[in-house]
């Protein structure tokens, strides 16, 4: 049964709505002149009108025109939030925009850009009007900050806040279209950040910028306006497989941010998908969902060490062994086990099993090398909608790619290629596989 997807059917999500104009005209790849250039330049639309800026390490090097376009991060990726009015002597950015000098919007949003962004871009004032339009008619967040600008209009001295909701224990999935008393809310008086731990909270004024936990619903939505126009809510922690009933405490019976994630990032023909039809932008998306996964797991990683740990790595034999000889010199160690694919000790242990091969079995006697054609036939007519291209497609792209790559295995080790197999070492990069064999 093929389950990748949707865990055989136990993660289930209704489908996105029908994309509302402009936007539905505008996002197409088989558009117009217009439709080309906002395709292209999707990324800086959407930077625009995002309410949280994104904090990465992005290496920009990769797209040098000789290839597709390509989003590529390194290390933690962060989402920030500030306050609603700018502080004295600044520009308005991001969530500013929607309550700061709103009559010069279209002019403010595109000075807004920073110099990486600006660079090649052809940003459209009449396309950024009409997007304008169209968030302050569909979105609720847009709906909300908008109050809060009229509320400093005519309350200007008053204190107040905005508070994004995020889900209690026992909510239901909050998956279906929110309303704007659902999505958010403003707040006047007696409030406390301790009384909304779990939500986010945006002052009138301040000089800190707070970071979102990728576990809030609303953490795709405030980043990618133009990918959720109607501001859907994201990943809920807590909510069940469907027809499961949990009867254990540790019992895994709750939808994790991978099986979410999976489920999104799944083609389903005639239905929009956020994650895949929008170019450079849905790219981007889906690297900062993988970052949310990792992040994820790497906090429960570092909160659950007494579970991982054993006595001889817990501090002061690998001290020891490094040669320190002080007290002050050691430190709090967190312990990153070999589970977890890409760490030290998951390199250290493939290489010792790659080691211990060659010691039992010998030398290995092929060594092959195995690459992805974007142009294989599998590709091209997996490829529903019209315009795309295979760069438009990496999640059609890794499937196929995978499929070959066990169809591959299977040839070789049933022994009919190169006679019978005795033992194998996969090494696995990024759309190139390593395989020694020992025939």
């Amino acid at each position: 049964m093929y389950n990748n997807c949707c865990r055989g059917g136990k993660v289930v999500i209704p489908q996105f709505q029908p994309r509302p104009e402009p936007l539905a005209s505008l996002a197409r790849f088989d558009g117009g002149v217009i439709s080309n250039k906002f395709m292209k330049n999707i990324r800086q639309y959407n930077c625009l009108f995002s309410f949280t800026s994104m904090g990465a390490n992005i290496d920009r090097m990769m797209n040098d025109g000789r290839g597709p376009p390509i989003f590529k991060i390194c290390g933690q990726v962060h989402h920030r939030i500030g306050s609603l009015l700018p502080q004295d002597g600044t520009s308005p950015k991001f969530i500013q925009l929607y309550v700061y000098d709103t009559s010069n919007e279209v002019q403010n949003r595109m000075q807004c850009l920073s110099r990486d962004d600006e660079r090649g871009t052809d940003l459209d004032p009449c396309i950024v009007q009409s997007l304008i339009r169209m968030l302050d008619d569909y979105n609720p967040l847009t709906q909300q900050f908008r109050m809060a600008r009229e509320r400093l209009v005519d309350h200007g001295d008053e204190d107040f806040v905005v508070r994004i909701v995020a889900p209690r224990d026992g909510d239901p999935p909050q998956y279906s279209l929110p309303t704007v008393n659902q999505l958010a809310m403003l707040i006047v008086g007696g409030f406390s950040p301790e009384s909304f731990e779990r939500d986010i909270i945006i002052e009138t004024r301040s000089n800190e910028l707070k970071q979102i936990s990728a576990l809030h619903p609303a953490f795709m939505a405030l980043q990618y306006p133009l990918l959720f126009p109607f501001g859907e809510r994201g990943f809920q922690a807590g909510v069940l497989y469907a027809g499961v009933r949990p009867t254990q405490q540790n019992s895994y019976t709750k939808v994790t941010m991978q099986d979410y994630f999976c489920y999104m990032f799944h083609y389903r023909k005639n239905q929009p998908n956020p994650y895949l039809c929008y170019g450079a932008l849905s790219s981007q998306a889906k690297v900062d969902a993988r970052a949310c996964v990792d992040e994820n797991r790497l906090w429960y990683i570092m909160k659950h060490q007494k579970d991982i740990r054993m006595e001889s790595i817990q501090g002061i034999c690998d001290a020891v062994n490094r040669g320190c000889t002080e007290g002050a010199e050691m430190g709090k160690m967190t312990v990153l086990p070999a589970s977890h694919t890409g760490g030290r000790r998951y390199m250290i242990q493939n290489y010792h099993d790659g080691i211990a091969i060659c010691r039992e079995y010998g030398p290995p006697d092929y060594f092959v090398t195995f690459t992805c054609n974007p142009k294989w036939f599998e590709i091209n007519e997996a490829i529903f909608d019209a315009g795309q291209k295979p760069s438009d497609r990496s999640d059609i792209i890794v499937r196929v790619f995978n499929m070959k790559l066990e169809e591959l295995l299977h040839d070789i080790k049933d022994g009919r290629a190169f006679g019978p197999c005795n033992a194998s070492s996969l090494l696995i990069y990024i759309f190139v596989i390593l395989l020694a064999i020992r025939t």
